[in-house]
Order: C-alpha cells, then sequence, then structure tokens
C-alpha cells in the first residue's frame, strides 16, 4: 500500500490546491470524508458478511462498481477511507474485512509494472501510459466517471540482456481521472510502448460565461 498514497495524491492533487495554504491537505481532506456512496459501500459489505461470513479481495469489485464511481463525487478520496469505516462499522470482523481489503487494493489501486505519470499542459491534462516491459498490444482501457480502469500484460521484473523474456502476467488497475480534467472530453494517442490519454481541462467560468 505504500505507493498507493503517493500516486493516488499526484492525481487528485492539482497543483493550484496545493498552493492555498489555508486550505486543508488532501491527506486531511481524505481522513474525514463522509459521503452517501461509503454508507451504500458499508451496506454491501454487512450484506456479504451476513451471507457468508467472509468476504473475499474480489468481493470489491462488485463492491466499488461503476454504480459506486457514479454515485460518489469523489470516489478515489472515499476508497481511501474505507479502512476508516469499517473500524466505526465492524468489531470481530473488522480484521478479516481489512485484510481482504488491503489485497484487492494492492491488485487495483497500486501501480504494478505500468507506472502511469501526470503532465500539466495548459489546455490539456495527460496521463501517460509507458512501459518498455508492456506486451505489445494487451493494454485496454475503460474511462468512465472519476476513474480509469485499465488491463495489460507484463513481465514482474525485468530480464538480463541474453535472457529470454520473464513470463508476462496480466494486471488490471483503477486510476482516478485527475483533478481539473475534463472525464467526458479525452483522446488516446498510442505509443510504441503504450499510449497517452489527453484529457481536456475542465473550463472554469464556462457557465457563467454562456449566461
Amino acid at each position: 500500500m505504500n505507493a498507493l498514497i503517493p500516486l493516488l495524491a499526484l492525481l487528485l492533487c492539482s497543483p493550484a490546491r496545493a498552493q492555498k495554504a489555508e486550505e486543508p491537505s488532501c491527506e486531511e481532506m481524505a481522513a474525514t470524508v463522509t459521503r452517501p456512496a461509503m454508507d451504500a459501500v458499508m451496506s454491501a459489505v454487512r450484506s456479504r458478511m451476513r451471507s457468508r461470513k467472509r468476504i473475499s479481495p474480489l468481493d470489491f469489485d462488485q463492491i466499488f462498481d461503476d454504480g459506486f464511481f457514479r454515485g460518489s463525487k469523489r470516489p478515489f478520496d472515499d476508497i481511501r477511507t474505507f479502512e476508516q469505516r469499517v473500524s466505526e462499522t465492524f468489531a470481530g470482523e473488522g480484521t478479516q474485512i481489512r485484510d481482504s481489503y488491503r489485497r484487492w487494493a494492492s491488485e487495483r489501486l497500486e501501480e504494478g509494472p505500468l507506472k502511469p505519470y501526470v503532465e500539466h499542459g495548459q489546455d490539456t491534462i495527460t496521463v501517460v501510459l509507458r512501459s518498455p516491459q508492456l506486451a505489445k498490444g494487451s493494454l485496454n482501457l475503460d474511462i468512465n466517471k472519476g476513474r480509469i480502469k485499465m488491463s495489460y500484460q507484463a513481465p514482474l521484473k525485468l530480464q538480463p540482456p541474453g535472457r529470454p523474456p520473464a513470463r508476462a502476467r496480466k494486471f488490471d488497475k483503477l486510476l482516478p481521472v485527475p483533478e481539473e480534467a475534463d472525464p467526458d472530453r479525452y483522446r488516446i494517442e498510442p505509443q510504441p510502448d503504450g499510449l497517452l490519454i489527453i484529457f481536456d481541462r475542465v473550463k472554469t467560468g464556462a457557465t457563467e460565461a454562456s449566461k
């Protein structure tokens, strides 16, 4: 989980927000979030615990599904509060739920061998997905409100020169759409070793100007 905090901070915190000393930090904001979408998440966890007494890491693919992302204004902030909500909601079952969540988060939220990063332009915000290890043609994307879902195949490590390539494994990852990026206006530019997702910036003041 160590890679999760800096990755989400990079994607969710805009430079403008970081410069405003009077505003709480992104970490402070995430720690105090309580949202209706998370009430539905906790209800889903409780329902699974009642029916099966245990919750598996794969259950979180259904719990944090597209309905969750449509219902949450800041879904990755909400996801980061999950363990706090577990502690508040469950007693004896909390340890097992947290362990399963941490395994799911490690698979879905930590960056993996395809290390994304963000480039800020004047009118665009670009998510760069690039790795020399990426298996050709294996990268698939699904962009929906609040999240980028990607699957790809890559080896866990590069082999030394002269050695046969390591066997590739499949990765399924979730990334937040960057702060100030318009999730409905983007284009994809393939690269030899990955691709670029180029979002238009949200135009501030556009609503007032159109009146």
